[in-house]
């Protein structure tokens, strides 16, 4: 049933967005009686204007026979514990509609809330007090229905923001798969030369990259490389790097057809095809790369701008490995220098990504994030088996502050020249 408010204009804002009062009321009572008291509460309305009004039954509004207009709704219910009561309530609550509630059974003072937009106001509360109440509810309508209209394009925006998280996501996922895929399935070994590697990316994809190829039947080369950057860009242009570096070369005068090429060499031809490939802004990585003769343990080795490859000597003693060499895709006529190191029964050569400066916090306050307690670290990686070491080492950055949000990708080479290869094998 819609009334109107007596012979009274509409207020200009009610009549722009069809601001109306809407009394529902359960079984308990008239139409009739709702609407002389909807009247007399109208007659009390503390301006001039008041708004259309419009009288249902709670049944015909929950079966959906009636469409409740914006505003204000007043509920009149005989008992708090009525079984419609409840439903009702949160059918508002999703609507954001303001709402007054009088049962006969109210023990609460008038004006107490009764949840989120919902005022108490018993039975016994004067018309004039009611009027205003439900005055201050209608007034806010205006408010409400704009920030619920805003809510809803939030929500729509949202679902649609969900949904491209998601497929970002989704692709991340296959760019971290095709990425391990790009990484050896299985570590070579040949006689006593052995390796192992700790691979931790700081996200989905790493920008480092590392591989160990055979190269003949006594040399095995192994290569890290670190692109400058972090995400997608430098994971892509890790794996562009592992495609293009050559390890071998035609060589007919030889008889097996091909020659090893040597690490400074390699590095050189590397880093002319990232020069020659960019295109107005500079894409720079650093490397190392080695190659190691698994009959006499002679290992040569070159480096771009990477850190200085760490040697665990099997006699306790620490050496580093330092030849010169400059980023890879800056500078297009770069000399890279190699060093050959005899490797000895029990040596350990770790060739690391620069993430591990970033990896342990320092102990001080004001003392900078990046450090060398990583080299204490890696004095320990001379005991025990090469991959139970690394995996104590894994467990130690899993306990630092912040690895859960690691700053930086980590990856480990580790060769290993074994001291008893029978006993190993055995």
């Amino acid at each position: 049933m819609s009334l109107n408010g007596g012979s009274r204009p509409p207020h200009p804002l009610a009549a722009i967005i069809m601001l109306g009062l809407t009394v529902l009321f359960d079984r308990d009572h008239s139409t009739a009686e709702m609407s002389a008291l909807a009247h007399q509460v109208l007659s009390a309305w503390p301006v001039p204007e008041c708004p259309p009004l419009a009288i249902f039954g709670v049944e015909e509004f929950l079966a959906g026979q009636v469409k409740i207009p914006a505003g204000v709704v007043w509920l009149i219910f005989s008992s708090m514990d009525a079984p419609d009561l409840l439903e009702t309530l949160s059918q508002f609550e999703d609507r954001c509609t303001p709402v007054m509630l009088s049962c006969t059974d109210q023990t609460e003072p008038t004006g107490t809330s009764h949840g989120d937009g919902v005022l108490i106001c018993p039975p016994t509360t004067t018309p004039a007090v009611t009027a205003s109440m439900l005055m201050a509810l209608w007034s806010q309508s205006p408010t409400l229905i704009s920030l619920s209209n805003e809510l809803r394009m939030i929500q729509t925006q949202q679902g649609g923001l969900v949904e491209q998280i998601g497929k970002m996501d989704e692709e991340l996922r296959l760019a971290a798969q095709l990425q391990q895929e790009f990484l050896p399935a299985e570590l070579p070994r040949i006689g006593d030369i052995a390796f192992d590697v700790l691979f931790r990316p700081a996200g989905y994809v790493s920008g480092d990259i590392y591989d160990i190829q055979r190269l003949d039947e006594n040399h095995l080369g192994f290569f890290v490389a670190d692109a400058v950057g972090h995400g997608v860009p430098a994971a892509l242009l890790t794996m562009y790097i592992k495609r293009s570096l050559h390890t071998k070369k035609l060589a007919p005068n030889c008889a097996l057809g091909y020659e090893i090429i040597q690490p400074s060499e390699a590095l050189a031809l590397l880093n002319q095809d990232m020069v020659a490939r960019q295109s107005g802004r500079v894409r720079f990585a650093t490397a190392c790369y080695g190659i190691i003769n698994c009959a006499t343990h002679s290992m040569i080795l070159a480096r771009a701008g990477h850190p200085f490859p760490i040697l665990l000597r099997a006699d306790g003693s620490t050496d580093t490995v330092a030849p010169e060499g400059s980023l890879l895709g800056v500078f297009p006529d770069e000399v890279f220098e190699q060093t050959t190191v005899d490797l000895r029964p029990g040596d350990r050569l770790l060739v690391y990504s620069d993430g591990f400066e970033l990896a342990f916090p320092g102990k001080e306050e004001n003392q900078p994030v990046a450090n060398d307690r990583y080299t204490t670290e890696f004095e320990r990686l001379r005991y025990g088996p090469i991959d139970k070491a690394l995996a104590r080492l894994d467990v130690t950055l899993d306990a630092q502050t912040g690895s859960l949000n690691q700053r930086d990708d980590l990856t480990m080479l580790c060769l290993e020249v074994k001291k008893n290869a029978v006993a190993h094998a055995a």
